[in-house]
């Protein structure tokens, strides 16, 4: 939240489509059903307004906008009245928004509608509806694939035992009518026709075993931390996800000086989470931490500043600054919420990051002000390849979003460059490569496999 005289706009550093933009290309099966692009109230509302505001004579510097709008609504008006086939509403203010989100603006800027404004505004809060999987559906080869890229903490699809690093080869209501397919687009019109509550079988193949899995869309809070150290294991669990909760397995292959913690996004609860994580690291009496920030696609700024709270190892100051943006010629600092760095570790702590090519934005400021203040040097980060690339995402842009009181909807707008806060680094279009110094393992689709290859390769 952006502490300025409009307190309802909120700065998003997200790659809100990280894993859709990388080498395979990923979709999401959070969100009950597919969202519609529907402009017609909306735009009409706009319209109106600006045609209202005109006529009233109050808004004289915008004569030339205002013109253009009336033109439109003769354009609208003569196509309704004379076009020799009828054109709805929803299909003719439908191109204009097509224009917006596809040719006028980049890819992380959108206009959202008063329904999208709502689901996106409720995810941000850790509340979603649905399975829970996330998926990328294109092998590198470009062949269909249902690979399961993550499953949300405290979603219905963790809950049922699905893991990452699987696959989804066939579904049905009932086990006798499982159809077999790999295609996504035909598990997402499945999964829409399906009513919250209702159940329905998912086959799953986790290396060479296959098995079905029971699974309905539910209401869920999503848990964003994972704690494992070679003894325990938590998560969060619970209707609102902050039941710090024994859960998982605990990692044998760790030392016992040493905790593993997962931050899957910079959205919800996190930053709470993330706390008590760190409460439990401190009396459990470890020293080291690996930061697993693996297919972590960002978040809100917030959550990022009070998380980097514990990474400014060489900050002097009581709320380092952890991150600058460039709006255009002016500057912007924005300061961790602490500096607590020496309440849990000591100069003879180690810390390491494992990152890949969806590590990105939020991710990626934290990668960097852990870097600029010393508490990880580039060596002690590991960068999992992803279709034959080892790097972080690259994504130094952040977005701002400005709701519409009278439609309900928003705009998200790219507003500013991010920078470190120390080195000045950008690592837009760039990311974090193994040439900077960080480590790089090759890709195994085994998630847990993955993380004790690379946890050893670190340590070794």
């Amino acid at each position: 939240m952006r502490k300025n005289s409009d307190e309802n706009k909120k700065n998003i550093i997200e790659d809100r489509d990280a894993n859709i933009k990388m080498p395979h290309n990923g979709s999401d099966l959070t969100t009950e059903s597919s969202q519609r692009r529907n402009l017609t109230k909306t735009v009409a509302i706009m319209l109106a307004i600006a045609l209202g505001s005109f006529a009233i004579g109050g808004f004289v510097g915008r004569l030339t906008v205002d013109k253009d709008l009336r033109a439109l609504d003769r354009i609208k008006n003569r196509i309704d009245n004379d076009y020799y086939y009828s054109i709805s509403d929803e299909e003719f203010y439908g191109v204009i928004y097509d224009a917006i989100n596809g040719r006028l603006l980049d890819s992380y800027s959108m206009y959202m509608t008063a329904d999208e404004f709502v689901t996106n505004t409720a995810a941000s809060k850790g509340k979603r509806s649905g399975l829970g999987l996330v998926f990328t559906i294109k092998s590198v080869d470009g062949a269909d694939q249902m690979y399961i890229s993550r499953v949300a903490g405290n979603s219905p699809a963790e809950k049922a035992g699905v893991k990452a690093g699987s696959y989804v080869i066939g579904f049905g209501k009932t086990v006798d009518d499982i159809k077999e397919s790999v295609i996504f687009d035909e598990f997402l019109t499945f999964v829409s026709e399906r009513a919250t509550g209702e159940p329905f079988v998912v086959k799953v193949r986790d290396g060479e075993k296959e098995a079905t899995v029971s699974l309905s869309k539910e209401k869920y809070v999503e848990n964003y931390v994972f704690y494992h150290t070679s003894t325990t294991a938590y998560r969060f669990q619970g209707d609102d996800a902050k039941d710090l909760t024994v859960g998982g397995d605990p990692f044998t292959y760790l030392d016992a000086t040493t905790a593993y913690i997962r931050l899957t996004q910079f959205n919800g609860g996190a930053a709470d989470e993330f706390k008590q994580a760190m409460d439990v690291f401190k009396e459990e009496g470890k020293i080291n931490l690996v930061l697993d920030l693996r297919g972590n696609g960002g978040g809100y700024l917030d959550v990022m500043r009070e998380i980097s709270s514990y990474f400014c190892k060489t900050a002097k100051q009581k709320k380092p600054v952890v991150m600058v943006a460039d709006y255009g010629e002016k500057r912007r600092e924005f300061k961790a919420t602490g500096n607590d760095f020496y309440r849990y570790f000591t100069d003879e702590s180690r810390i390491c990051v494992l990152a890949d090519v969806m590590t990105a934005s939020a991710s990626e400021c934290l990668i960097g002000a852990m870097i600029d203040y010393g508490a990880v040097n580039y060596t002690d980060i590991c960068l999992a390849e992803r279709g034959g690339i080892a790097k972080t995402f690259g994504k130094g842009i952040m977005q701002t979003t400005y709701p519409f009181y009278i439609s309900g909807g928003a705009i998200k707008l790219t507003t500013a460059q991010i920078r470190w806060p120390v080195s000045d680094t950008c690592i837009h279009d760039r990311g974090i490569l193994p040439e900077d110094g960080a480590v790089s393992m090759e890709e195994d689709r085994d998630w847990e496999k993955e993380t004790k290859a690379a946890i050893e390769k670190l340590f070794s």
